[in-house]
C-alpha cells in the first residue's frame, strides 16, 4: 500500500487530504437538513407539502405552526395542543378558542389538521368572497386614527414604544404585536410617506418581502376565520380534493431502506416527538370544554 501512495505525485499527503475531503453524511447534518437529504418518498411528500408556504404571506404562520405540528404525526395535533398554539398567539378567549376548535377540528377524530388550518386560512385571505374581509379586519387591529381611519406615523411610534415596555413583551404574542408595529415603521422609513392607510396594507400583506411582517397577524387571522368561517357569515372554505389527497401520508416501512439515513432519521423524529410531549406535559393547561357555543 505505502508503495502504491508513494507512487502519487505527493503521496499519502495527498492521499489523506482527498479523504478528508469527502461530503458531509446525513449524521453529520442537523435534523431539518437530514430531512432534506433523504431520499425516503415520505419524508419527500412532507417537504412539497411544507414547501408549499414558501414566499407567500403563510410562511412564517406555517413556521409558528411547525413548531407544534410533527412531521411524524402527519402535521395533526391534539385538542389540548391546539388550545396551546391558540395560546402562543395571543387567543385566550375560551369562546372563542372553542369556536376555533369546533371550526378546524376534523370530522372523524378530535385532531386538528394544521396543514388544512394552513390551507383554508390562505384560501379565505386570497378567495374574493373573503379576502378583503380578512384584510380589512387585520387592519382594523392597528392603533388607527379614528377620525381617518389611517395610520398616522407618531402614533405608531408611541404605540410600539409601550409595546416595548411592557412586562410580557417577551411573550410570542406580544413579540408579534411588536413585529406589525415595527413593520409599518420600517414602511414609513422607506417610502417617506407619513401615513399608512389600508391600501398599503393590502399590497404590503402579498409582497414576498413582507410576508413574515403579513405573518405576524395570525391572531387578527384566526379571529377573521371564526367569524368567516361560520354561520351567518360564510361557511368553512372548499378544499380542494386534489390537494387534499396530496396530504394523505405515505406508510413507514423499517424493510424498505432508501438510503443509509433511513433508521436513524425515523429514530430523531421518535425523539422529537418525545420531547415535544414531554415539554407539553411540563406546562399548565387551564381547562377548556370542546363544546362549540
Amino acid at each position: 500500500m505505502f508503495s502504491t501512495l508513494g507512487s502519487w505525485d505527493e503521496g499519502i499527503r495527498a492521499f489523506l487530504q482527498n479523504a478528508s475531503q469527502k461530503e458531509p453524511q446525513p449524521w453529520d447534518m442537523g435534523y431539518e437538513e437530514r430531512r432534506r437529504a433523504t431520499h425516503e418518498p415520505r419524508v419527500i411528500r412532507q417537504l412539497e407539502l411544507e414547501d408549499e408556504w414558501k414566499g407567500t404571506c403563510m410562511e412564517g404562520i406555517w413556521n409558528g405552526m411547525r413548531r407544534f405540528a410533527l412531521p411524524i404525526d402527519d402535521y395533526k395535533v391534539s385538542e389540548a395542543c391546539f388550545y396551546e398554539y391558540l395560546a402562543s398567539v395571543g387567543i385566550n378567549s375560551v369562546f372563542l378558542g372553542n369556536k376555533l376548535y369546533g371550526i378546524f377540528r376534523l370530522d372523524k377524530c378530535s385532531e386538528v389538521d394544521f396543514l388544512r388550518v394552513c390551507k383554508a386560512i390562505h384560501l379565505g385571505l386570497t378567495d374574493s368572497s373573503t379576502s378583503f374581509n380578512f384584510l380589512e379586519h387585520c387592519y382594523k387591529s392597528l392603533p388607527l386614527s379614528p377620525i381617518s381611519e389611517e395610520l398616522e406615523r407618531n402614533t405608531v411610534i408611541k404605540v410600539s414604544e409601550l409595546q416595548r415596555r411592557k412586562k410580557d413583551q417577551k411573550t410570542a404574542a406580544a413579540e408579534l404585536r411588536l413585529q406589525q408595529l415595527e413593520g409599518i415603521l420600517q414602511y414609513y422609513e422607506e417610502t417617506g410617506e407619513a401615513i399608512f392607510d389600508i391600501g398599503a396594507f393590502c399590497s404590503l400583506f402579498f409582497d414576498e418581502k413582507w410576508r413574515y411582517w403579513a405573518g405576524s397577524f395570525i391572531k387578527q387571522l384566526l379571529e377573521a376565520a371564526a367569524k368567516y368561517f361560520s354561520f351567518p357569515y360564510g361557511v368553512f372554505p372548499t378544499i380542494p380534493l386534489r390537494w387534499a389527497k396530496t396530504t394523505e401520508p405515505l406508510p413507514y416501512d423499517r424493510n424498505a431502506l432508501h438510503d443509509a439515513d433511513s433508521l436513524l432519521l425515523r429514530n430523531i423524529e421518535l425523539t422529537e416527538r418525545g420531547n415535544a410531549d414531554g415539554k407539553r406535559k411540563g406546562r399548565k393547561h387551564h381547562g377548556r370544554s370542546s363544546k362549540r357555543k
